[in-house]
């Protein structure tokens, strides 16, 4: 996050007591979810870190697909599929051989009102047969099928999260459901491990059509810089994201990282 959007955190965060006034709001996902809906995305990414230990870099491509399955008050239950997958790693190419161990392995999840996943319904099939895959494809002891194991071996749904679901995760955090205030709030940092307060700034991009999504995070503790900013494109019928840009920088004594991520709608958008 640039020094701009730093300032405007700041400001947004000293005029808290104002936001919290009745404002405006948009109507969002006026089309209500159904049985068979499905929604395929492109994901793009790019993280490079420079350590004690040396600079790494990644750049990832995923095409994956969300379908729903279920629908009910409690929310919705839905079917991941990752299509395809490309990965360059300055390590070397165990990670890429991992990720396609996910091509083509379904995963079914259900997730509440507000976006946030509730709970798994397959998880122990999907996870053998993933890790029966990766197991397949490198040597006992290398490092990155050693990482599948630890990491799939976390809380099923916090394994689901950051081996799978990541990408779900985040356009979930930046699509507003129902009565959505414009401008500048406040707003839970849903996140597992927030940086800290968030602001959220929503206007219209098109009328009956599209909204601007913008949230902003930023954390300052003794030694410890971390900035976020999220921007999307959600169409307002269906409630889902047309496109979506992320940008993290995080700083840790002699340590620090950046990473950028593009989400795109390959499925036709709603017309309007």
């Amino acid at each position: 996050m640039g020094a701009r959007a730093a300032l405007i955190l700041a400001a947004a965060l000293a005029a808290t007591p104002a936001l919290a006034e009745d404002k405006p709001s948009v109507a969002v996902r006026t089309r209500a979810d159904a049985v068979g809906d499905v929604y395929r995305f492109q994901s793009d990414s790019r993280y490079s870190e420079n350590a004690l230990q040396g600079h790494a870099t990644q750049t990832n491509t995923q095409v994956f697909e969300v379908q729903v399955l279920g629908v009910s008050g409690d929310g919705l239950r839905l079917r991941y599929t990752l299509k395809a997958a490309s990965l360059t790693d300055s390590s070397g190419p165990a990670m890429a051989t991992a990720l396609k161990a996910l091509v083509g392995v379904p995963l079914e999840f259900r997730v509440r009102g507000d976006g946030m996943i509730a709970g798994l319904d397959n998880w122990d099939d999907f996870k053998t047969r993933v890790l029966a895959a990766v197991d397949a494809s490198l040597p006992p002891g290398d490092p990155i099928r050693n990482t599948y194991h630890q990491r799939f071996a976390q809380e099923p749904i916090n394994a689901a999260e950051d081996m799978v679901l990541a990408d779900v995760r985040l356009m979930a955090v930046m699509e507003p459901r129902g009565a959505a205030p414009l401008g500048m709030s406040e707003v839970v940092d849903n996140r597992r491990r927030p940086p800290g307060r968030a602001m959220s700034d929503i206007t219209v991009s098109k009328p009956g059509c599209v909204v601007r999504v913008v949230r902003i995070s930023a954390s300052r503790t003794p030694g410890v810089i971390q900035d976020l900013t999220t921007e999307a494109q959600i169409s307002i019928r269906d409630g889902r994201t047309l496109s979506l840009t992320q940008r993290r920088a995080d700083k840790a004594g002699g340590d620090s990282s950046e990473e950028h991520v593009t989400i795109k709608r390959l499925s036709p958008a709603p017309v309007c």
